[in-house]
This record gives C-alpha cells, sequence and structure tokens, in this order.
C-alpha cells in the first residue's frame, strides 16, 4: 500500500487481478517459463477447510485447467514456517480435488506459487524450485506430481534479464517497464484503485490484518523476551545450587584434610 493506493503486491489487489484468466495464465506461464492449457475456473479468497475441526487456509488464487491444478499466493510477511505451511497447503488441495471413491492416480498435477516481498529461505536466491527425490538415488522417478516455487522478489536483478525478471522487478517496485505484461497489470492496478468503494473496503481489511500481525509478533516477542528471562532465572538458580554443592563438598574435603593434618601434628607433639 503506497500513498493511499493498493499495489500488486497487496492481496486484495493481487486476487482480484489473479480473476484475470489471460493476466492469471500469463503470470504462471512467465514464473514456470513454459505454455499452460486454457484456464477453465478461477476461486479468489477461498477458504478451503479439509473437515469442519480442521485448520483451514485462506487461497489467494486457486487456478483449474483441464488437467492440472494451480495455487498462486502473495506473501507480504516473512514467516519462518514457508515450507510447513506449504506443506499444509499442498495437502488441503489434495483433500478438496480427489474425490470419494477416486485413487490417488486421479490427483491432478499440483503446482504452488508463492511470490514472496522477501527472502523466503535466506539463501539469496530469486527463484526457489522445491520437489521431493530419492536422497539415495536422485534419478529414480517418484511421480508424486506436485512441484513447488517460491519466489523472492527484492532479488528481481539476480535474475537474467528476461520477463521473470521484468515481473519480479514489477512486483517489488511497482515500476512497470517495457514488458507488455507488467504494463497491463499497471493499468489493471490503477484501474481497481479508482473503484473508490472496493478501495476504501479492501485497505481496512489490509489494515486490520496489518494490525493482527503486528499483534501477532508483539506477542511472539514477549513469549521469547519472557522465555529468555525464565530460563536466565533457571540457570541462575541452577548456577547458585550447583555453586552451593560444590562449596560443601570442597569446605567437607578442606575441613577432612585440616582435621586429619592437625590429628597427626597433635599426635607427634604427645609423642603418639
Amino acid at each position: 500500500m503506497k500513498d493511499g493506493m493498493l499495489e500488486f503486491s497487496d492481496w486484495p489487489m493481487f486476487d482480484l487481478l489473479m480473476t484475470d484468466k489471460e493476466l492469471c495464465r500469463e503470470v504462471i506461464e512467465i514464473i514456470l517459463d513454459e505454455s499452460i492449457a486454457d484456464i477453465e475456473y478461477i476461486v479468489t479468497e477461498d477458504d478451503v477447510r479439509p473437515t469442519l475441526t480442521n485448520h483451514g487456509v485462506r487461497l489467494d488464487a486457486f487456478v483449474k485447467t483441464k488437467n492440472e491444478i494451480y495455487d498462486i499466493e502473495m506473501q507480504t510477511t516473512k514467516r519462518e514456517d514457508l515450507g510447513r505451511r506449504m506443506r499444509y497447503y499442498q495437502g488441503a488441495l489434495d483433500t478438496l480435488t480427489l474425490r470419494k471413491g477416486e485413487g490417488y492416480e486421479e490427483l491432478p498435477p499440483c503446482i504452488i506459487i508463492f511470490i514472496c516481498m522477501h527472502d523466503p529461505f535466506d539463501e539469496g536466491l530469486p527463484v526457489y524450485t522445491l520437489d521431493v527425490n530419492c536422497l539415495e538415488k536422485p534419478s529414480a522417478r517418484i511421480g508424486h506430481g506436485f512441484l513447488w516455487k517460491a519466489l523472492s522478489a527484492p532479488a528481481w536483478d539476480k535474475l537474467p534479464e528476461g520477463r521473470l525478471q521484468n515481473l519480479l522487478h514489477y512486483v517489488w517496485t511497482g515500476e512497470a517497464g517495457e514488458d507488455p505484461l507488467t504494463g497491463q497489470l499497471a493499468v489493471a492496478v490503477k484501474k481497481a484503485n479508482k473503484n473508490e468503494n472496493w478501495r476504501k473496503e479492501k485497505m481496512a481489511l489490509l489494515t486490520f490484518e496489518e494490525d493482527m500481525e503486528i499483534q501477532r509478533r508483539i506477542a511472539e516477542k514477549k513469549g521469547q523476551e519472557r522465555g529468555q528471562i525464565i530460563g536466565l532465572q533457571m540457570g541462575l538458580e541452577q548456577g547458585l545450587a550447583e555453586g552451593l554443592e560444590q562449596g560443601l563438598a570442597e569446605g567437607r574435603e578442606h575441613g577432612l584434610a585440616e582435621g586429619r593434618e592437625q590429628g597427626l601434628a597433635e599426635g607427634r607433639e604427645h609423642g603418639l
């Protein structure tokens, strides 16, 4: 959010633009560097809850083609659990797409894409492609049918010149440049921001979400600080206890040694 306007990287704007089949298809194709089948439908801002009692996930953009499914997420907040989050999304999507009575072979190929406004794994890469391989023999064909990608927008300049670099540069800076897709995205963002009622409604939701994230971080920090204080107290108590025990032991040993020495001296004095 900049100057009271939503940007492409803000989830309400991202979700809105991803409902455009052509924009969404081109974003996916640039990220994967391959063509995809025509999109049958797109669902945005959708809650997936495998069962009533399970933890749900909110999908930014769930995309279905004839043979594949895609999930595209915009991640603006740094989270340490992204790998496990992607794992949970995968399980939720598999549960959602496999109907009762169908065999596992009916699971469609699935690709989960996270576009991040930070380095998701702190390794300095612009793109992380995550797959399951056999450690003992990487050439073994597992056939699980899924792929995860995490993109780091701040590292756009580490990519070779091309459309993916242009896309991540736009995500990070908001500058469209001369790429046809980023130009279309910039026009769509400007048009959406002109809808004042929609913009204000989504900004309120975004602000609330940001406030909740701030509160989560404060609570997490307080929990860490409290844990550190408790740890220091426990360490101090343990250190005092160990010091006291060691002091008593050394005192007993020193006292016994002095007693023996004094007893021998007195014995010698009395002619023993």
